[in-house]
């Protein structure tokens, strides 16, 4: 071999993996750093992060200094401590109607590592998963990370943002593997009702699928109901993913939890555990202990406050939101009407106004219409920014 042959072979081997290699990265990271590192933007107002504003609770900042003085900085089960699991197999009997048992639950750092942690125990390579659009976009990452095909299912504005069941049957085929919902939605606020989930429950079981739920937003919920799948009979094909982060306002722990019946998959899921994490954070984990000692208290206020701001949203934004949102803390705003890709919609408000929004080409490939809207600053900021972004909006006239 020459001297070049042998030099391009050791160039080619100094890759790294495909996907996260050329990963692009989130819109909402994108601004997002962009702001954080600029000294001329004091003034900017952040509506396009998913991250509560209000204060954590003091209990919790309590349990977290009292862990550190007792020095409880150990190593926990690889499936987290069973004080924290316990409690919480208590919250999933009460709130989310689910009978389960320690061994079901696995505490992870994040509801984030718990998506990719799951779609990894799941699929192999070709293997098709179906991921909505617009959706979270850790979903499609995550498939696309572990070899599998991302099939994307629509959500329509028209339609409320909710799944058509008929759309996800026809898009099932031999080699389809997982239905991913997300209800409530991000970035769509939408709530999937009862009997919709009984109906994919039973779907997903009758082809032999995988129901992956994700409900991280489950406590931020208006004049509706929140229904966990598993809750319903003939779920031990379905998995669900939870969080702290965003309910009690702690999102820079990273602590959430996964929860399945399944023998196979929690074997899978705790041999992932010790391979990536060996466990989440033990400090984490006592705050997320106190978090459930409250009685739920804390998210009802953080629910009641959010409602206030969903509303004062619809009222000063009137036309130009197309679907008022029923969860979490999110809704999209359609900007179609101005010709503008939702990157450079987004790039200019903040360049001319100092308002940072979430391109919606983040959330899926049918997307680039929308830009997500996160209400969670406190309300004087929240009413200041939707000005701004409501002028910045006068500038094309509104098709009616």
């Amino acid at each position: 071999m020459s001297i070049a042959a042998s030099i391009m072979t050791t160039v080619s081997r100094h890759r790294v993996n495909d996907v996260l290699g050329n990963l692009p990265r989130s819109g909402i990271r994108r601004l997002t750093d962009q702001v954080m590192g600029s000294r001329d933007m004091d003034d900017t107002i952040q509506l396009g992060f998913g991250q509560p504003q209000e204060a954590t609770d003091d209990l919790i900042r309590e349990a977290i200094v009292k862990a550190t003085e007792e020095r409880t900085l150990a190593y926990t089960e690889n499936s987290g401590m069973r004080a924290l699991r316990d409690a919480i197999a208590t919250k999933l009997a009460v709130r989310n109607h689910i009978e389960t048992d320690v061994e079901s639950i696995f505490v992870t750092p994040g509801a984030t590592y718990g998506v990719a942690v799951t779609v990894g125990c799941l699929i192999n390579p070709g293997d098709e998963v179906l991921v909505p659009d617009p959706g979270y976009p850790n979903f499609a990452a995550a498939v696309r990370h572990y070899g599998g095909v991302v099939k994307f299912y629509q959500l329509r504005q028209e339609t409320g943002f909710i799944p058509d069941l008929n759309e996800l049957t026809a898009l099932i085929s031999p080699a389809t593997k997982v239905l991913i919902i997300n209800s409530p939605g991000n970035p769509t606020g939408a709530v999937i009702d009862a009997g919709l989930i009984e109906q994919l429950v039973q779907l997903t079981r009758e082809r032999g699928l995988w129901l992956v739920s994700d409900e991280v937003y489950e406590t931020y919920v208006y004049g509706c109901r929140h229904v966990s799948p598993l809750s319903l009979t003939g779920s031990d094909h379905v998995v669900g993913l939870y969080s702290f982060s965003k309910s009690y306002n702690i999102t820079g722990l990273r602590v959430g939890y996964v929860v399945t019946r399944h023998p196979a998959l929690r074997r899978a899921l705790l041999n992932a555990q010790e391979l990536y994490i060996s466990c989440a954070s033990s400090i984490s984990q006592y705050a997320a202990l106190q978090a459930l000692a409250d009685g739920g208290a804390y998210p009802e206020a953080m629910r009641a406050a959010y409602q206030y701001k969903r509303d004062l949203v619809m009222n000063m934004l009137g036309p130009y939101v197309g679907h008022r949102p029923d969860g979490a803390f999110y809704l999209l705003v359609n900007i179609g009407f101005t010709g503008l890709r939702s990157d450079e919609f987004a790039d200019r408000l903040l360049r001319d106004t100092h308002v940072v929004v979430a391109p919606g080409a983040t959330f899926g490939p049918t997307s680039d219409k929308y830009i997500r809207l996160a209400f969670t600053p406190r309300v004087d900021k929240l009413e200041a920014g939707l000005i701004r972004l409501k002028e910045f909006l006068s500038q094309w006239p509104i098709a009616v």
